[in-house]
């Protein structure tokens, strides 16, 4: 059965009633972690000629290049991040979180870094867009993750099917598989609210606006298409065609213990600033060790907007700045010439350490 007891605990009585998800109100307990080790299965930089360097609280790992010099990681036009952590002297949880553009990349690079699929305790999907889901039913196709894995979404819109453009008529950009997903078991968690993942991470849940950011989100889903009406925000469970708010968009955090929160924005539809201050409200923990993923600062958003955004990132004052995928040049450049001990380039297959050595 595709909705679990998990799955319907998470959408509660309104989403039984067919009322959309509101915004959980008051700080999750979110556990603390000793570690965590982040690897980069995909995004769009590889450099194999990338190097190791370390400092009091960070160290950055390279891509380990294959016996056969043959074989490379490979770079493509989406995210996926491999989440590692540590309490105690317990083993690690893994979670995963997005699954690139192809699966032939996410599979070439999650061999390459030796993570076998049977591993993954949790999966995150951060929202709908098929650089983000693309690589999972080549993932579940393999039959090596555990059934009654969860996967945590962010609401019943990331299912509908979505066009690559904002005017009705535009090409198609896919939607989830969820025949794929029911036939591997996945346990799926579609839930507005914030979750504890595999007992060591968090979900930010929905993400509201809470800065000046309001990215413009380049494509637009078909409700009714690949999605269950009754289940979407009453504005749009009525019409066929909406231009994406990516509402149901989800940041993914880690609280390191003596650090703060790591918080992952693997697009940030919503506002990678949005996403951070959701964290810290999610969580109730104010100190911020690293911003990490995609900051969604390309077109059709403009210089302003990314110059803005450094400088309210100036503000929180992270540790450490990892921007990936669809970040965009202007930003980088901007943010590594106010920030340059804080910024560090996402290479696929490299891996970055926070908190506990061992």
């Amino acid at each position: 059965m595709e909705i679990s007891r998990r799955t319907l605990l998470g959408f509660g009585i309104a989403a039984l009633a067919g009322m959309p998800q509101r915004i959980a109100a008051g700080p999750l307990q979110v556990p603390t972690v000793d570690g965590l080790d982040l690897s980069v299965v995909v995004d769009n930089f590889a450099n194999v000629f990338a190097t190791d360097f370390a400092r009091a609280d960070i160290t950055v790992s390279a891509p380990t290049p294959a016996a056969d010099y043959h074989a490379t990681y490979a770079a493509e036009w989406g995210y996926s991040l491999l989440a590692r952590s540590f309490v105690g002297a317990a083993g690690p949880r893994s979670v995963l979180i997005d699954f690139g553009y192809t699966a032939q990349a996410l599979l070439n690079n999650l061999g390459l870094l030796g993570i076998r699929p049977e591993s993954v305790d949790a999966m995150v999907l951060s929202h709908g867009h098929y650089d983000h889901f693309g690589g999972l039913d080549g993932l579940l196709a393999t039959r090596h993750v555990r059934r009654g894995t969860p996967l945590f979404i962010g609401g019943e819109e990331a299912f509908c099917a979505r066009l690559r453009g904002i005017k009705p008529g535009a090409s198609s950009f896919g939607a989830i598989d969820r025949p794929a997903l029911r036939k591997a078991g996945i346990d799926l968690v579609v839930s507005a609210d914030p979750h504890v993942v595999a007992g060591q991470a968090f979900t930010t849940g929905e993400i509201p606006y809470v800065t000046s950011e309001r990215p413009r989100v380049p494509t637009a889903m078909l409700p009714g298409q690949n999605c269950r009406r009754a289940l979407l925000d009453p504005a749009k469970r009525d019409v066929d065609f909406v231009v994406d708010d990516a509402v149901h968009e989800l940041g993914t955090a880690f609280n390191v213990a003596g650090r703060g929160l790591v918080v992952i924005g693997s697009c940030s539809h919503r506002g990678i600033i949005n996403t951070v201050r959701r964290a810290q409200a999610v969580s109730g923990v104010d100190r911020v060790h690293a911003i990490v993923g995609g900051f969604h600062l390309v077109p059709p958003q403009t210089r302003a907007q990314a110059l803005e955004t450094v400088a309210m990132m100036q503000a929180i004052n992270p540790d450490y700045i990892i921007p990936g995928h669809c970040s965009g040049d202007l930003f980088i450049t901007a943010a590594t010439a106010a920030m340059p001990d804080k910024v560090i380039r996402s290479v696929v297959g490299a891996s970055y350490r926070f908190g506990r050595r061992g």
